[in-house]
């Protein structure tokens, strides 16, 4: 959870170094998307994909708020949650994300992140909000 909140002061401030420590050496970072899926390797090809991400979507709003579904899910060395994110900005409508994130830890590090999105729920209600608003985003990491 340190990492979650380290995470979003990063958002606001573009300080990677914060998150370094939280990463192994050969950490991967997997996103399970068919629209924008990825496998980064190595903190900073990761926080490379990760900025990219942020400036072509998330920065796009003036804030967001994250809703946790559920406690988080901790068994043979690896936490799960899923989770909804939804965005924020004056005169657009709210545009809600949910996903879920997977991470193994190794060496009090994290080893190996993963975040799944359910594709076709994302697709149209991304199509939907697009066509409400004429704004397109590009939430790619590559």
């Amino acid at each position: 959870m340190a990492y979650a909140a380290d995470f979003e002061k990063t958002l606001a401030d573009d300080d990677w170094s914060r998150l370094t420590p939280y990463f192994h050496d050969t950490a991967i970072y997997r996103v399970e998307s068919e629209d924008f899926g990825c496998e980064l390797e190595g903190p900073e090809r990761i926080f490379e994909g990760m900025k990219k991400s942020l400036d072509g979507f998330d920065r796009k709003f003036e804030s967001r708020s994250i809703q946790l579904e559920g406690a988080p899910q901790v068994s043979d060395g690896e936490l799960r949650i899923a989770w909804t994110v939804t965005y924020h900005k004056p005169g657009w409508p709210d545009f809600a994300l949910p996903g879920r994130s997977m991470a193994r830890l190794r060496d009090g590090r994290i080893e190996l992140l993963v975040d799944s999105y359910d594709d076709e729920r994302v697709a149209a209600d991304m199509a939907d909000w697009t066509a409400e608003t004429g704004v397109e985003f590009d939430p790619s990491y590559t």
